[in-house]
């Protein structure tokens, strides 16, 4: 199970990195670097990224997932929250 309190800070720390570096968007490794510098998710030698590609697969099969990280043939990117439009849900059918 995925531990809420635990992802915001990291979405925050990597929000945080993107706007250090002037960047919108990283890698999944380049973020599970990050993560492991300031000590909030360990990083694998053998396998860089791994527990953070894992972390995203088991947000990803809850439907769980933030707008702003995307799979797109087997590469996730993780672009700067602050970037996002936030949509409002509709009702499509309200009106019928």
């Amino acid at each position: 199970m995925v531990d809420f309190k635990n992802f915001s800070a990291i979405l925050s720390c990597l929000d945080d990195y993107m706007v250090h570096k002037g960047k919108k968007e990283i890698g999944d490794m380049e973020a599970n670097m990050e993560l492991d510098r300031v000590g909030l998710l360990k990083d694998s030698q053998p396998n860089p990224g791994s527990p953070l590609r894992d972390l995203l697969v088991n947000m990803r099969d809850s439907n769980l997932l933030p707008q702003n990280i995307k799979q797109v043939c087997g590469v996730w990117t993780i672009k700067l929250s602050k970037t996002m439009a936030k949509f409002p849900l509709i009702n499509q059918f309200q009106y019928c």
